[in-house]
């Protein structure tokens, strides 16, 4: 039998044609598939409301101190209100959900009254999903004299 008479595709045509297939999947593949995340540092906003224990009334000026490596202390205003910037991990698929990791306390001082440090994950979870319930949260903490 000779060369020109052989039957079924080459070795070097196979070869060729395993590494078009190979790079169309390792390029191609990830264009079709979402990108995925890990961010190690995302911020959260924290509205806060402090409040005396016994009389409900707003606490002026009362610090509030949030997790993360960034995060600065507050003062609350007029009204016992104050929004902090809290910092978490978080992972998720871009454009379509994103997760913090919460961890850490919450603590809130005021002149006359004992400091109070409240965990993130008995406010509000292990991890909250800020792509479908909004980059903030709300709390109302309370202070003892």
């Amino acid at each position: 039998m000779s060369h020109s008479q052989r039957k079924g595709p080459s070795i070097a045509f196979l070869v060729c044609t395993g590494i078009v297939v190979v790079l169309f999947a390792a390029i191609g593949i990830p264009n079709f598939l979402p990108a995925r995340f890990s961010s190690s540092s995302h911020p959260l906003a924290v509205r806060v409301h402090v409040t005396d224990q016994h009389s409900q009334t707003p606490i002026v000026g009362a610090t509030v101190q949030v997790p993360g490596p960034h995060a600065e202390a507050i003062t609350t205003d007029s009204e016992g209100r104050g929004e902090a910037i809290a910092y978490f991990p978080a992972t998720g698929i871009l454009g379509r959900s994103g997760q913090h990791h919460l961890y850490g306390t919450i603590q809130v001082s005021a002149p006359g009254y004992r400091t109070s440090e409240t965990s993130f994950v008995s406010l509000f979870g292990t991890r909250y999903d800020y792509f479908h319930r909004g980059t903030s949260v709300t709390c109302v903490l309370t202070l003892v004299k």
